[in-house]
């Protein structure tokens, strides 16, 4: 796959924090979430149900502009072919959430085209040399979505070694600004020098970050 411009790493909005918590005809979530890791071949057979949650998602929030079915789809068919990828899902007897993404750093990978600048970007604003790029958080929209989000990104850390993550939002998006500010990102402001017609805004998260999230 050629590597992939700004637009295909441009996250989705998610449900602002504010907004209703669901619809009635939602199944309210109980405890024993799980999360489970799936396989290339695996998201692909999940695709259509990953992308029917991140849309229930985002309908009647402000992020809806910022979202479309279809280039989700095509957001994960090219990020699925990353070195690295990898994509969590949260479950009880439904799909509630998910998050995928592929990690940069110096072992080689991320020096040239896009992520080489991209790279360089993140090593000048936090030093660090190694991410995680989370190219999607989606969370069911119920009262535990900021747990479920939370609890998505730091296991995606977690497996793939990485103490940073690092992810690209529309400049307009504030509603999804919003929502993973609650989940413990910094907002490192627009950053330009990236292929796209816009300059998107780059949050990153810490280890650090996500446990002053949970207090």
């Amino acid at each position: 796959m050629p590597p992939a411009a700004s637009g295909d790493l441009l996250s989705a909005a998610t449900r602002a924090p504010g907004d209703p918590a669901r619809r009635s005809d939602q199944p309210v979530l109980k405890d024993g979430i799980r999360l489970r890791r799936l396989t290339r071949w695996q998201a692909e057979d999940m695709r259509e149900d990953i992308a029917d949650l991140a849309a229930e998602s985002v309908a009647g929030t402000p992020g809806e502009a910022y979202h479309d079915r279809g280039d989700f789809l095509h957001r994960l068919a090219v990020i699925a072919h990353r070195p690295g990828f990898a994509l969590l899902v949260a479950e009880t007897t439904v799909l509630v959430g998910c998050a995928f993404g592929f990690p940069v750093g110096p072992d080689g990978s991320g020096r040239r085209g896009f992520d080489g600048t991209l790279q360089e970007i993140i090593h000048r604003l936090t030093s660090r040399a190694r991410f995680v790029v989370l190219t999607q958080v989606v969370a069911h929209p119920h009262a535990q979505h900021r747990d479920i989000a939370r609890r998505l990104q730091q296991r995606l850390l977690i497996d793939l070694h990485s103490c940073l993550g690092v992810t690209l939002l529309h400049p307009a998006d504030q509603a999804g600004q919003a929502a993973f500010s609650s989940w413990g990102w910094q907002n490192m402001g627009e950053v330009v020098g990236l292929p796209g017609a816009v300059a998107p805004c780059v949050l990153t998260l810490s280890v650090e970050g996500l446990a002053l999230a949970r207090r």
